[in-house]
């Protein structure tokens, strides 16, 4: 669960259009979130409040060990007005779950229309209680694609009283880099990442399938500790992709550590509207280690808004939620009937006589290459009739996808059960998040082997509320 500092800052992102998953340490925030879910320790309230569009507090008391706290403020020169307290926010908004990575050429028209903010700010500061620590970051967006992220702490039983961490961030529809500087070892690192894709909309697509909804990512990571002259690098790629004929999306990452010798890969799909399933094998090519993590996350509708978001949609599959994607393609034809040209089946346009037809490697919808048919008078009619075909097969994909999204986003969620299991770790984790009257409540478990007696013991166990408004 997002604590509401976090939250916050993540509604300045929205609003300055700023892409966070195109940022190469969120590759694998999808699965991480499934199955490296934190589990709360000991006691935990957070209240918080947002004075003014402006501005924001937040207090935090805790137990663990001792009677601790923190104290926190929040500015930014951006007015936040799409933030909710805890009564009326979405699980979905307030929770870390799966995220659904939205490709290049729909996230430039976002960016593009962020100029109105190339000067935003957001100003962040926590106190913590006992004790001297402090934590402070400063974000200053410097253009549209470019800006100056700073993180602080100064802590006086940390080397030299605190640390300092400087990110100079590059983000664009296609790419995006990152120079880093930390005082902790005179760390160096550059971070690079690449979507793969042909973005351009004006491609035939009667001749060319589109992939719109598929996303292609590369990067890479070079560290280096002046210090203690210590180098570091590591890769990794990321494909996402959603379902043509559910709309369900999925990703799936392969990250490489070639110095240390670490490779780890994740499957991660989202099974229907309120699940989500995610596994992760890890092995290292030096020590032949290895381990498989597997995890699910399953949401439970409200009470007072049960599932009705399918009763007035027209949706013959296992849930409702796939008889109304099902029936996409019906609707999408029904909007088209009557002021366009029948479309005949392509087992009648297959029927007919291509010996005229000039062969070409572009294979088109009725499995026959063409060349430029457009020069062939005879053909016109039929090229028509494949063009619409394509045109509403590309129509429905896209509403597909679209509906699927939207009840993700429409459906009213009161909570949601996490699960995590580790085979070569032997410790299980569960986690419940949900709403509880006007508070946000997390509590979870975390039950391992004892290496020595070889029985299950507590490893971890906590509650915590949160409260916004």
């Amino acid at each position: 669960m997002y604590t509401y500092m976090e939250y916050l800052q993540k509604c300045f992102y929205k609003s300055t259009n700023w892409n966070e998953d195109n940022i190469f340490s969120n590759i694998t925030a999808s699965s991480s979130a499934i199955l490296d879910f934190p589990i709360p320790t000991g006691f935990k309230l957070d209240s918080s409040n947002k004075s003014t569009e402006y501005s924001a507090s937040s207090f935090t008391l805790s137990n663990y060990h001792s009677i601790n706290g923190s104290l926190a403020y929040l500015y930014s020169s951006v007015p936040l007005r799409n933030t909710m307290g805890t009564k009326e926010i979405s699980l979905q908004d307030a929770l870390v779950g799966f995220r659904i990575i939205e490709p290049s050429s729909n996230n430039h028209k976002q960016l593009s229309s962020s100029k109105r903010h190339d000067r935003s700010s957001l100003l962040y500061g926590r106190m913590y209680f006992p004790g001297s620590a402090l934590e402070a970051m400063i974000i200053k967006r410097i253009s549209a694609h470019t800006q100056l992220l700073i993180k602080c702490i100064n802590n006086p039983h940390m080397d030299k009283n605190g640390t300092m961490i400087v990110y100079l961030q590059k983000n664009a529809p296609k790419y995006s880099r990152e120079f880093i500087y930390s005082t902790n070892e005179s760390l160096i690192g550059f971070r690079c990442l690449y979507n793969l894709g042909n973005s351009d909309n004006s491609l035939n697509t009667a001749l060319i399938p589109k992939f719109d909804n598929s996303v292609i990512s590369i990067g890479t990571e070079l560290w280096y500790a002046a210090r203690t002259m210590s180098p570091g690098l590591s890769t990794a790629f990321r494909y996402s992709t959603r379902s043509t004929s559910t709309g369900k999306p999925l990703t799936m990452t392969l990250a490489v550590n070639p110095i240390l010798g670490h490779l780890s890969s994740t499957y991660t799909v989202k099974t229907s509207v309120a699940s989500t399933f995610s596994s992760r094998y890890d092995f290292n090519f030096f020590s032949y280690a290895s381990n498989l993590s597997l995890g699910f996350e399953l949401y439970n509708y409200s009470r007072e808004n049960p599932v009705h978001s399918f009763a007035n949609r027209s949706v013959n599959l296992s849930s409702e939620e796939n008889r109304f994607l099902s029936h996409q393609d019906r609707k999408v034809r029904g909007q088209h009937g009557g002021n366009t040209i029948p479309i005949r089946s392509h087992t009648s346009i297959a029927q007919k006589d291509h010996s005229n037809m000039i062969i070409n490697p572009i294979q088109n919808l009725d499995n026959y290459y063409h060349i430029n048919p457009t020069l062939l008078p005879e053909k016109k009619k039929l090229l028509d009739e494949v063009e619409l075909a394509a045109h509403l097969s590309s129509e429905n994909s896209e509403s597909v996808t679209t509906a699927f999204q939207n009840l993700v986003n429409e459906s009213d969620f009161a909570s949601v059960v996490k699960f995590s299991t580790s085979l070569n770790d032997r410790m299980v984790k569960i986690l419940w998040e949900g709403r509880v009257k006007d508070f946000l409540v997390s509590t979870g478990v975390k039950v391992g082997m004892n290496p020595v007696t070889n029985a299950p013991e507590f490893n971890r166990f906590g509650v915590s509320f949160s409260y916004a408004c």
